[in-house]
């Protein structure tokens, strides 16, 4: 059985400028509240906690050429605040939380790399937020997760991630887009799980899970859980590619044994294991 609630962590795509100059007279430095248009070309090694801030609406941080940000103690490495903030390109290393999206929401990150996270590599906090074409790895032993989407209408496109020891990419809120990833050798790969709100569990709904490719989980490679006091349904997956996880690659806790539940869509997904085993044959 797969029962994966988590509790509330405090209580699409959209035309980019095709060019970003800074419009501040200082280099981007460790600590600093980004409001405005910035680019980083620095290697920075932080200890303050965030190293970077990007507030929306205005805030937008290209990090390009030799640019990165290194944590070096626990943190969190690019905290989003406010709405519609944007960063792209660059690598955030060593870091509690790799970026942290919160404030009302509607960030984008796009084409960034988070190596070696501690607690999860993109946290999606708020709601409306779009991460996009990014690579999430981590090569220890940490139990960290990739992509976590907490918040609704959440989307997750593109990305390549690997080597999660806890998942590869989580939806725990409503109306998640989770399409076209690549996930390697984690734990759970892409898995739909449960808030925990005032004592409930609230299973994640009205989602999209589709033209992925998981390979390799050490668990389960897309899996629906249960039971929670409001289960997951109404979630389509579809077109997925799942191969060479340790127990099942799909699987739906709430679908019975002849798959005549339905409380979920599931089809046109090659696996070679699910359970129940009438799944991977819709």
């Amino acid at each position: 059985m797969f029962n994966y609630p988590k509790d509330i962590y405090a209580t699409g795509l959209v035309m980019l400028f095709s060019c970003v100059y800074s419009t501040g007279s200082l280099a981007v430095q460790c600590g600093d509240i980004i409001a405005n248009s910035q680019v980083l070309t620095d290697a920075l090694s932080c200890s303050d906690d965030p190293a970077l801030t990007i507030e929306g609406p205005e805030g937008f941080l290209v990090i390009e050429g030799e640019g990165s940000i290194e944590c070096t103690t626990n943190g969190i490495g690019i905290h989003m605040l406010g709405k519609s903030g944007v960063v792209m390109g660059g690598f955030v290393t060593n870091c509690d939380l790799g970026l942290l999206l919160d404030g009302d929401g509607s960030h984008k990150v796009i084409g960034v790399t988070v190596e070696e996270s501690s607690s999860a590599a993109i946290f999606a906090q708020s709601d409306g937020n779009l991460i996009r074409q990014s690579t999430v790895s981590n090569t220890t032993n940490v139990i960290a997760s990739g992509l976590e989407l907490d918040g609704e209408r959440n989307v997750a496109v593109g990305n390549n991630v690997s080597g999660f020891l806890e998942y590869g990419i989580a939806g725990f809120g409503f109306y998640s887009y989770i399409g076209n990833n690549y996930v390697e050798n984690s734990e759970l790969g892409i898995i739909l799980g449960a808030l925990v709100v005032d004592g409930e569990s609230i299973g994640a709904s009205y989602c999209v899970i589709e033209s992925n490719t998981v390979v390799g989980s050490l668990r389960t490679g897309i899996g629906i859980g249960a039971p929670y006091t409001y289960p997951n349904m109404d979630n389509l997956v579809t077109g997925n590619t799942v191969t060479g996880s340790g127990n099942d690659d799909i699987l739906d806790d709430n679908e019975e044994s002849d798959c005549s539940d339905g409380l979920n869509v599931w089809s046109n997904n090659t696996a070679d294991t699910s359970f129940p085993s009438c799944l991977k044959n819709l």
